[in-house]
């Protein structure tokens, strides 16, 4: 199913309680040592909006997290992809996006414009998801502080679109990733269910796409109580046998977050991790996101 410009829209929900509509962005400027990410989800049959901006600066972040109920959805995104502190808009579809963040403490606007094809990960390419697509993109932007001081800010980042049923607590397990480089990306999404892995993703550059044929992780963890993730070494292999060996390790200690959901019976936990990146075959420095996920039951 290819995409059209009415997919950067809102979607008619199903009458399923765990559908949700979302959009996500990430970014990094490795010479300021900036990064970030921000999603803003839609669940209105749960009467909810989720608003969520992280920015990690070299000496303090900044992190904001708001559910405003949702009494009366309208199929409009200047509406629903906004409230006070947090907005997303829309400049041209699958091209250009802006995004809109202010507190007491800083100020923060970025142009997200696409590099590269966006890549339409298909209907049902996961269990989190009816529909999904992604595309890396050229970050610039400005972030104000209190003090007047204004840092300019360029470098690289991810965009997704999800739109479906979604539920945490049906994986074990489930690892994604984000690599900027400056030629190329790749994004993927590797889920376990019990013993079966199910694995989506691509690399992209100006000529289009190439699908994931497999990928291999390898992960070492911090000797925090939470046994977070603190680097990894993956191996991408896509369908024309290109192989990248890519080194990801935290831009800072604390350029990451943990979300916790619990359930009866147990709870998932989620980290997603600003890096840096090395292509281990040509020594380049790259830029992106690692994101780990787990489930543990306790009865």
């Amino acid at each position: 199913m290819s995409l059209n410009d009415s997919d950067e829209y809102l979607h008619k929900p199903t009458d399923e309680l765990q559908w949700r509509e979302s959009y996500y962005f990430n970014w990094v400027d490795i010479e300021n040592k900036i990064s970030g990410f921000s999603t803003i989800g839609l669940v209105p049959n749960e009467k909810k909006r989720e608003f969520v901006f992280l920015l990690f600066l070299q000496d303090k972040n900044e992190i904001y997290y708001k559910e405003p109920s949702l009494e009366n959805y309208v199929n409009d995104i200047n509406t629903m992809l906004r409230e006070k502190r947090l907005e997303y808009r829309l400049i041209e579809p699958f091209k250009k996006w802006q995004i809109n963040y202010r507190s007491r403490k800083i100020s923060f606007k970025i142009t997200f414009e696409t590099r590269f094809p966006t890549y339409n990960f298909g209907v049902d390419s996961s269990a989190s998801w009816h529909q999904h697509f992604e595309a890396s993109g050229k970050i610039v932007g400005t972030i104000t502080l209190k003090s007047g001081e204004k840092i300019k800010i360029t470098g690289y980042g991810q965009r997704d679109k999800s739109w479906g049923y979604r539920d945490w607590h049906q994986f074990d397990k489930w690892y994604a990733g984000h690599f900027q480089f400056k030629e190329w990306s790749c994004t993927f999404r590797k889920d376990q269910i019990k013993q079966k892995f199910d694995l989506s993703g691509h690399i992209s550059n100006n000529s289009g796409n190439v699908s994931l044929k497999t990928v291999s992780i390898n992960t070492m963890l911090d000797k925090d109580q939470f046994k977070s993730p603190l680097s990894c070494v993956y191996i991408l292999t896509d369908m024309n046998d290109t192989q990248h060996r890519i080194e990801a390790q935290r831009i800072k200690n604390d350029s990451f977050i943990r979300f916790v959901r619990e359930f009866d019976g147990g709870f998932t936990e989620l980290f997603e991790q600003m890096v840096v990146m090395k292509d281990l075959n040509t020594g380049e420095i790259g830029s992106g996101m690692m994101e780990h996920l787990r489930t543990i039951k306790i009865k």
